[in-house]
């Protein structure tokens, strides 16, 4: 046998926990970086502005749009395409249906130096929803 081999015979590898809690664990105590895409609050204001029928929430920590649409079933299906979008750019939203009115909220970041703020990600996404 090799001293390798041997080596490995007497100290098998230690399988890494991959638990959900210790993972989201190491995450949030992770150190973040400082990040490029924080916004001051004028800002914010600035760039909503610019994008008609979407507000900034009371807390801050959203932006949120109404939208009327003819159907529940049209509701519906913007409801998926927003979702799928976010799930796509790791975007955090809430949404809300009743009959043919639909609620999207943009969440603020949830960890990091960015948390409760809303940033450049944030604004992007929402402008990007037609």
């Amino acid at each position: 046998m090799s001293e390798l081999q041997e080596q490995l015979a007497a100290d098998p590898p230690v399988e890494p926990d991959l638990k959900a809690e210790r993972v989201q664990a190491v995450l949030i105590e992770a150190p973040q970086e400082p990040s490029e895409t924080r916004l001051k609050a004028e800002r914010v204001q600035e760039r909503l502005k610019r994008m008609p029928q979407w507000r900034l929430s009371p807390g801050g920590d959203a932006i949120d749009r109404v939208r009327d649409l003819p159907s529940a079933f049209g509701a519906a299906d913007y409801a998926t395409f927003v979702l799928r979008e976010a799930a796509r750019t790791r975007q955090k939203v809430m949404i809300g249906l009743s009959g043919g009115r639909i609620v999207v909220s943009v969440l603020a970041s949830p960890r990091g130096q960015d948390r409760g703020s809303i940033g450049l990600e944030q604004l992007d996404f929402a402008s990007s929803l037609v």
